[in-house]
């Protein structure tokens, strides 16, 4: 298939009908920060999204989404395999439809985004904010229990989870959401830099507060991805002044509220708890890295793979917390390599089009280096069934789906 064989869907629809649709598509990404049971609100919305977008001519097809489709299948054949080859194939079986469900909805949303990149990516952007300021204040709210049951209600283990079901998934939510005010921040007037100022506060409030050692490697690594990235395309040298100077106005506020928040007893216990690698569920014979071990192990002598879950049913009390190992157990050897393929291309996709000269792409860039933040995280966490982990997939592969048909219409032009 070629990019001339493009498939656009370009339905004629009404201006009403269309804010419409946009209102839809703002209410999914709002919805995204309300997962408190699964299925959750944003699940509804999804599968709908799948079927409108296409419906009402909202996406575009390409090549490119073509061949995301096809590794996601693999994947997820190699799952479905792997579900038959012991007595819990309905469980595992279950678990690769979920991902048949998230992949489907990735690739739909890349055809979204490229449709209409600059509009499109506002939107997205535009709903999650906004469900991640009710999320951040939410986890605040209950951590500090200001309102009478909000404790119980938005938090878990002492830690913070806002409307999220779990502190580890509610951290890393809101960090694309500190890189997207970091973002207005170097360049809005003063007026808008004091509003991203006070968010930026809240979300990184929010995200120490979950004390989740995933969602503190995300933040830093996907922080210091895109001041790279910002320094490297900014156009002056005052650009990379000025972001240096916030850099380290931005580490003394974080160093206060450090040592603000440890004047807590409790938040200081939590913290020695947390920040350290030698807990209990770490090290020993059931930690988190000795079964890391026997997952490499089980993967040596299961090429075919043998099921998702089924690791912390038979082998182990818990899951790997690896999404690569978790990947190989449940799909197989094809199955990993093609996913380890998958998250690779992703971030190649992602890079190449940071260069790419238009208003947009500082969009693209918040979601690539959440993204590579991600893929290092995965060491320590399954984030195969994490919604960001096939937003940040979709945004990306769309956004190089639509630079490479720029350049193919551009060359046909030029002939």
């Amino acid at each position: 298939m070629s990019f001339s064989a493009t498939l656009d869907s370009s339905v004629a629809i009404s201006a009403s009908l269309r804010r419409l649709l946009f209102l839809f598509v703002w209410m999914m990404f709002f919805l995204n920060a309300v997962v408190i049971k699964e299925p959750a609100p944003c699940d509804l919305f999804m599968m709908m999204f799948v079927i409108l977008m296409p419906l009402f001519g909202l996406v575009r097809f390409t090549a490119i989404h073509g061949l995301m489709f096809a590794l996601l299948m693999i994947v997820i054949a190699g799952g479905l395999i792997a579900a038959g080859t012991h007595e819990f194939y309905i469980v595992s079986a279950k678990h690769m439809l979920i991902s048949l469900y998230l992949s489907i909805f990735a690739v739909v949303l890349a055809a979204f985004i490229t449709r209409n990149p600059g509009q499109h990516l506002e939107l997205v952007w535009n709903g999650y904010m906004c469900g991640a300021i009710i999320a951040a204040v939410a986890g605040i709210i209950g951590y500090f229990d200001l309102i009478p049951g909000s404790f119980d209600l938005f938090t878990k283990y002492g830690r913070a989870r806002g409307t999220f079901k779990d502190p580890n998934v509610f951290g890393p939510y809101l960090v694309p959401a500190f890189l997207y005010c970091l973002h207005r921040l170097l360049t809005r007037d003063a007026n808008t830099g004091l509003v991203s100022i006070g968010l930026m506060g809240l979300f990184l409030f929010g995200i120490l507060m979950c004390f989740s050692r995933g969602a503190w490697m995300l933040f830093c690594i996907a922080s210091a991805s895109y001041v790279a990235v910002f320094v490297l395309t900014a156009p002056n040298s005052r650009q990379r002044l000025k972001i240096f100077g916030l850099c380290v106005a931005s580490l003394i506020v974080l160093i206060g509220v450090l040592a603000v928040a440890l004047q807590s007893p409790k938040v200081q216990e939590l913290w020695e708890e947390r920040a350290t690698l030698k807990q209990t569920h770490d090290v020993g014979d059931q930690g988190r890295f000795a079964g890391h071990k026997k997952a490499m192990n089980v993967i040596l002598e299961n090429p075919v793979g043998i099921g998702a879950l089924y690791f912390g049913y038979y082998y182990h009390h818990e899951l790997p917390h690896n999404v690569y190992l978790s990947m190989f157990l449940s799909t197989g050897w094809i199955g990993g390599v093609v996913f380890l393929i998958l998250m690779l291309t992703t971030l190649y996709f992602g890079i190449s089009v940071i260069l790419y000269r238009a208003p947009w792409t500082h969009y693209h860039a918040i979601a690539v280096c959440t993204f590579f933040g991600l893929l290092i995280e995965n060491y320590i966490v399954d984030t195969d069934h994490w919604r960001l982990l096939y937003i940040l997939m979709g945004l990306i592969w769309g956004a190089f789906a639509y630079v490479k048909l720029e350049e193919h219409q551009l060359r046909t032009r030029n002939h």
